[in-house]
């Protein structure tokens, strides 16, 4: 992977909410994070900087995403960025940078993820990184599920570092693909179902699922060779394309040119209740624009008690070009 130059991004003008109070001598206590979308400039360039995925490791996010930028706008790879989201309880300024920040004594454990990215970039598009932080004592390890095109239609594979420390090859999760296009794998909270989007029915991209046995580690379930029955989720999939699903807890968020919407692809959430998803939502005008929102992530970045941090990509005006990287705050219920 191409080496990529760490820049800070300070976003001295988001405004933080003040407890009015002190509480262990701060004045900030927690911070609010904006409710329309802030162009994470460190991040983007004049090529396409989408998909991407960001679980939560505190206030550390081992970021990755996809880009044509190293291919002059041609086939798109991940790349692994480190993002730092803080918040500055004494003056209640909100920083989001491209750095380790005090971090440093992890980051042996996340630079290894940079490697890795290279042997899974191919001649191909990879895209929808799903990065799985797995702690075990004092040791931190990664499985990575995303796509790739390279052998004709987008199949779905993982590489981890769970077994020896050192990433493994790229391998298929046999029991995900077809012969059509198979994209966005992500676990639910159980972990006991992986969701994905796929074309496999027809015209377009319908969201499915997979049961699997959440007692088993994560490198036994994907490296399964049997037969899982793969089941359409009528209720978050329409008669347009429904893509990029991503769960976060009891929230999936996700992306679709449905009717309804504020022109091309929009971006809607839905929430687990009862074991059951419930209808799609739109996030309205203040996420969403005339252009297209793609590929939304849900990130706990310890800053606000009331908010998750929201990132997806965007081709609205405004930007450096093509696709940037936005961010958000929305309601965490």
């Amino acid at each position: 992977m191409k080496n990529t130059t760490i820049l800070a991004l300070c976003l001295f003008g988001l405004a933080a909410t003040s407890c009015q109070m002190d509480r262990g001598g701060y004045q900030f206590d927690q911070g609010t994070l904006p409710d329309q979308p802030v162009n994470l400039t460190a991040f983007k360039t004049v090529f396409d900087d989408y998909n991407s995925t960001a679980p939560s490791l505190g206030e550390l996010i081992p970021f990755c995403f996809s880009t044509n930028r190293y291919s002059q706008g041609k086939e798109f790879n991940i790349i692994y960025q480190p993002m730092n989201v803080n918040l500055d309880k004494h003056s209640g300024i909100l920083t989001v940078k491209n750095e380790y920040g005090n971090w440093r004594v992890r980051q042996d454990d996340y630079e290894i993820i940079g490697p890795a990215l290279d042997r899974i970039s191919t001649s191909g598009n990879e895209f929808g990184p799903n990065l799985m932080p797995i702690h075990s004592g004092n040791d931190l390890f990664f499985t990575l599920m995303y796509s790739s095109d390279v052998t004709g239609n987008s199949q779905i594979n993982y590489i981890s570092n769970r077994v020896n420390g050192q990433f493994s090859e790229p391998k298929e999760v046999v029991f995900l693909n077809s012969e059509h296009e198979d994209l966005y794998p992500t676990f639910n909270a159980a972990k006991s179902k992986i969701y994905f989007c796929s074309d496999r029915a027809g015209e377009y991209f319908d969201f499915y699922y997979v049961d699997v046995d959440s007692s088993l580690d994560l490198e036994t379930i994907l490296g399964d060779q049997s037969v899982h029955q793969v089941i359409r989720d009528n209720t978050l999939s329409s008669d347009s394309d429904d893509k990029c699903p991503f769960i976060f807890g009891d929230k999936m968020v996700f992306a679709s040119n449905r009717a309804g919407g504020f022109g091309g692809y929009d971006l809607y959430y839905s929430i687990l209740k009862n074991g059951k998803w419930s209808e799609p939502v739109n996030f309205g005008a203040k996420i969403n624009s005339e252009y297209d929102e793609f590929r939304p992530v849900l990130i706990d970045e310890g800053v606000s008690l009331t908010q998750d941090m929201m990132v997806f990509s965007s081709n609205r005006t405004g930007g450096k070009g093509g696709f940037d990287l936005y961010f958000a705050g929305i309601p965490k219920d």
